[in-house]
């Protein structure tokens, strides 16, 4: 069966060629050389076509990259904004902790001119007249 088949499909473009009588067809120069030119333009701009994908594509590559930096770097200054905070956080408790109103120079000059003029006042006193 497959034989036949085979055969069959092997006789049949044969016995076409045959009953039409011709093997080839006649096509005008004109015609040929209007198409070789348009074969030829559509090559140049399948070319040019091709290396304007790539370009895109590099371009298209060079923007996801982009976008990932530009990320990468909000992500890094938002910790950087984190971080600062906590700094200052850090430092306002320091501050609470260390200026208190009697560790102000102010408040141990005033002391220390009290204690001079109430020592000079006790002396003065209790030196006999």
């Amino acid at each position: 069966m497959k034989l036949i088949v085979w055969l069959f499909l092997i006789v049949i473009p044969f016995i076409s060629l045959e009953i039409c009588g011709q093997d080839t067809a006649h096509i005008p120069q004109k015609e040929l050389n209007n198409f070789f030119l348009s074969l030829d333009t559509l090559e140049q701009q399948d070319s040019l076509k091709s290396i304007l994908i790539i370009d895109l594509e590099l371009q298209l590559k060079n923007y996801k990259m982009l976008s990932q930096q530009d990320s990468l770097l909000l992500f890094y200054r938002n910790q950087e904004t984190i971080l600062l905070n906590n700094q200052i956080d850090l430092h306002l408790k320091r501050l609470k902790s260390i200026s208190r109103w009697y560790n102000k120079p102010w408040v141990g000059f005033i002391g220390g001119v009290a204690t001079t003029v109430l020592m000079v006042h006790i002396i003065d006193y209790s030196l006999p007249k």
